[in-house]
């Protein structure tokens, strides 16, 4: 789950974000949007201070992190003040970071250990 959202591994047609064909077969497609079904349903609260968005595109693993505020109302906004609505199709928001990786170890340690910024979050990876 990603800012509250379900993810799948799916086929992506051209035109979609991600590879292009599918590496998964139907039965294994099926299996893991079950399984992330299952995984959606747990309580969890979205860091107040930011989000990643992590995909496959290519043969890079791809993380964009992106920042957000607290509005009056204790919702999660952009920094224009607008709630975040997820798995919407609407309007696609511009990273405030974007990191690739061959590996999730190269991915993790650019994003933790190369970047500045990293130590003045307070990461919530329970639901990463």
């Amino acid at each position: 789950m990603v800012a509250g959202c379900a993810n799948v591994v799916k086929r992506v047609e051209d035109g979609g974000r991600g590879a292009k064909g599918s590496w998964m077969s139907q039965d294994d497609r099926d299996d893991a949007k079950l399984l992330d079904t299952f995984l959606s349903s747990r309580s969890l609260q979205m860091d107040s201070k930011g989000y990643f968005m992590v995909k496959l595109d290519e043969n890079r693993i791809v993380a964009s992190f992106y920042s957000c505020i607290v509005n009056d109302k204790g919702e999660i906004c952009d920094l224009q003040g607008n709630k975040i609505k997820c798995c919407n199709g609407g309007s696609r928001r511009e990273p405030m970071k974007v990191w690739k990786g061959r590996t999730a170890k190269e991915l993790t340690t650019a994003i933790f250990e190369g970047w500045e910024d990293a130590a003045k979050l307070e990461f919530s990876i329970g639901h990463a």
